[in-house]
């Protein structure tokens, strides 16, 4: 917990909120490198109350009106990809490559491995998560991303971080590793609602889903876009929407005709009957497979065979 207030008209008010900050933060909390106004009355405030969920930070935040940077390579979170969710006031982020400006009801997520300059309003208040780089998939030209907070992904966030922490201090290890897991999952959800379009996810995703349909083709009856989408963390939605930009079939269509080509393969360099590979590659009887075969590939399963 960290809670100061520092005179405006204080000659030393940067060194004294920092030497504050050091006090009562410790190394769990490290003070940014911040820059106070100097006005000749009020005194500037901040409040922090941070929470841990194993690897993941969460700090609810209140900050007069301050400038600073996020100290770059050793900097607080470095290593994190930061959430910003926005209560009340504004936030404005800057880098090299971009620039952020975070008001009441939106969010943003950026990743916090170089230098941003920051700007609070006063009466500022964000509840702030942070969650290891390692635990998303980020696409790699994109360093924040906004949205709204009323968003289905993004309620369905906030539900999850309002439970945490009414619930923390019961939580035992195994409950808590869930936990972790389960907000590192809605977080990708709404990262992937919000950046599906981007030149580098789009490809990336498809060529990802298409790998794991290729290892399971075999051994997954039920192989359906419910269960690739959970595998590589993403939406239905999302997935639907990288099949049909980048790929010509939808995604069951394309894993019946990987079933089908690798069918093929078998009735030339096996000794299977047509009924046994139809079942080998989990189609419901011999007819429907027979009729997609000579859909795909122009000739019957027999046919095929004698060529």
């Amino acid at each position: 917990m960290v809670d100061i207030a520092v005179p405006y008209a204080d000659e030393n008010r940067n060194h004294v909120l920092l030497g504050e900050w050091r006090r009562q933060g410790g190394e769990a909390l490290p003070a940014p490198p911040l820059i106070l106004p100097r006005h000749s009355e009020g005194a500037y405030r901040v409040r922090i109350r941070a929470q841990r969920m194993l690897d993941v930070s969460v700090e609810d935040q209140y900050s007069d009106a301050i400038a600073g940077d996020t100290g770059g390579p050793g900097g607080h979170l470095e290593s994190m990809v930061v959430t910003h969710i926005m209560l009340s006031g504004e936030l404005r982020f800057a880098s090299r490559k971009q620039q952020s400006r975070v008001g009441a009801g939106t969010l943003c997520v950026r990743r916090n491995e170089e230098p941003w300059d920051f700007e609070y309003a006063r009466g500022t208040r964000a509840v702030v998560v942070g969650l290891p780089a390692s635990a998303l998939r980020f696409p790699s030209n994109t360093l924040a991303v906004t949205a709204d907070q009323a968003s289905p992904a993004a309620r369905l966030l906030l539900a999850q971080l309002r439970l945490f922490a009414e619930l923390s201090d019961e939580l035992g290890p195994a409950a808590a590793t869930a936990a972790r897991d389960a907000t590192a999952e809605l977080f990708q959800g709404l990262l992937n609602d919000q950046v599906v379009d981007d030149a580098d996810f789009t490809p990336a995703l498809l060529e990802a889903a298409r790998g794991y349909i290729e290892d399971r083709l075999l051994d997954d009856p039920d192989l359906n876009p419910r269960a690739i989408a959970d595998a590589l963390r993403v939406s239905v939605r999302t997935l639907y929407r990288v099949f049909a930009q980048q790929a010509t079939s939808s995604v069951m269509a394309y894993v019946r005709e990987r079933r089908l080509d690798r069918a093929r393969a078998d009735l030339v360099s096996t000794r299977l009957t047509v009924s046994e590979v139809a079942a080998r590659w989990h189609f419901a009887d011999g007819s429907h497979f027979v009729k997609a075969y000579k859909k795909r590939f122009g000739e019957t399963p027999t046919a095929g065979r004698r060529g």
